[in-house]
C-alpha cells in the first residue's frame, strides 16, 4: 500500500508514492523522472562494480558506443511488471563531462522500492566530491489526473506539433509539442491504460528541471476543455434546432473548427462550446509538486539488501 501524502485512498488501484489534490478535485503527482549524477573521477567503475553485486534484484545489461548515449545501460526488473533504467558513462566528445550517470524511473511505481533507493544512493555517494551538484533533474512528467471519462475532455490544437491516436471516442490520445522534449503535453484515457475501476483522464506535461517556475508551466500549459453534456445545458440545448445540435456535437470534439462558422453561428454556439469550462493550473498545488520534486535531490534513506531467511546446510559431495 503506497503512501498518499495529502490523505485519502488512491483511485481504484492507481498507485501514488506521493500526490496532492488541486482545487478542482484533480490529482497532481510526479510521473516519469530523469536524474543526472556527476560522478567523481574513476567512480564509474565503482558504480558498475556495485551494480554487479546486486544479486538480489534481476537486471539486464548492455553496452553501446553511440555518441550521446550512455555506454553501460541497465534495466532493473521488479515485481508487478515494474522497472527502472540506469545509464553509466556518457559517450561524448572531448570537452564534455562524460563522467555522468542517468537514472530514469516512475516515482509512482518504483519510488519507494528498495532496489531504486539502493541504486540511487550508490550513484549519490559516488557524486559528492565534484565541481557539480551531485544530482540534477533533467526532465520530469507532471501528471494531472482528472476525474471523469475521456469523452468529457478535449485537448485543443495550438501552434505546436499536434498528434492524435484514436481507436474510439473513449480510447483516444492527443499530443501537442515535440516528442521527448520539454513542453510536450498528452491527454489520454488513464482508466484504459492502467486497467482501473474508476474513470480517470490524465493530462501529462513534460517539464525541464526542478527550477521551472509557474510562468514556465503556464507557457506550455495546453487548453483542455471540460465538455458539457446535454443535461448540463438544459433549456439552451432545447432551444437549438437539429442542425445546430449536430454542429455543437462536432465542435465539442473539434473546438478548433469554431472559426469555420459564420460570425452569427460563432456568437450563438461559441458560449455553449466552452460551457463546461477549462482545466486550469492550480498554482498552489503545483508548488507542492515542486517541493516534492526537489526532495529527489537528497540522498534516500538507507536500508540493506534483503536477508536470506533460511540457514546454510552442508551438502555432501556425491561425485
Amino acid at each position: 500500500m503506497c503512501t498518499n501524502v495529502q490523505g485519502g485512498p488512491a483511485p481504484a488501484g492507481l498507485p501514488y508514492t506521493w500526490k496532492t489534490t488541486a482545487e478542482d478535485g484533480s490529482t497532481y503527482s510526479i510521473d516519469k523522472l530523469l536524474l543526472d549524477f556527476a560522478l567523481e573521477y574513476q567512480a564509474g567503475q565503482r558504480v558498475l562494480d556495485g551494480v554487479g553485486a546486486l544479486v538480489w534484484v534481476e537486471f539486464s545489461h548492455w553496452t553501446t558506443h553511440k555518441m550521446g548515449a550512455f555506454r553501460d545501460q541497465f534495466t532493473f526488473a521488479l515485481e508487478g511488471g515494474r522497472s527502472f533504467w540506469l545509464g553509466v558513462g556518457l559517450n561524448g566528445p572531448s570537452g564534455v563531462n562524460t563522467r555522468r550517470a542517468r537514472l530514469e524511473f516512475n516515482p509512482n511505481k518504483v519510488g519507494e522500492t528498495r532496489a531504486l533507493r539502493w541504486v540511487y544512493n550508490l550513484l549519490y555517494d559516488n557524486s559528492r566530491h565534484t565541481d557539480f551538484p551531485p544530482v540534477v533533474v533533467v526532465r520530469w512528467d507532471f501528471a494531472v489526473d482528472l476525474p471523469g471519462e475521456r469523452t468529457g475532455y478535449e485537448l485543443v490544437k495550438d501552434g505546436r506539433v499536434y498528434e492524435e491516436f484514436r481507436r474510439s471516442a473513449s480510447d483516444r490520445t492527443q499530443y501537442v509539442g515535440r516528442r521527448n522534449a520539454p513542453g510536450r503535453c498528452k491527454l489520454y484515457n488513464k482508466t484504459l491504460e492502467a486497467g482501473l475501476g474508476l474513470d480517470i483522464t490524465r493530462l501529462e506535461l513534460t517539464l525541464a528541471g526542478d527550477a521551472c517556475t509557474v510562468p514556465d508551466v503556464l507557457a506550455v500549459w495546453p487548453r483542455v476543455l471540460r465538455l458539457p453534456d446535454v443535461q448540463q445545458l438544459g433549456g439552451e440545448w432545447l432551444g437549438l434546432n437539429e442542425t445546430d445540435r449536430f454542429i455543437l456535437r462536432t465542435l465539442w470534439q473539434q473546438p478548433g473548427r469554431l472559426g469555420e462558422l459564420s460570425r452569427r453561428k460563432r456568437e450563438k454556439l461559441g458560449p455553449l462550446v466552452a460551457a463546461g469550462g477549462e482545466v486550469k493550473l492550480d498554482v498552489a498545488a503545483f508548488g507542492r509538486c515542486l517541493v516534492a520534486l526537489r526532495g529527489w535531490l537528497r540522498r534516500r534513506r538507507d536500508d540493506g539488501p534483503p536477508v536470506y531467511g533460511g540457514a546454510w546446510e552442508v551438502v555432501e559431495d556425491v561425485r
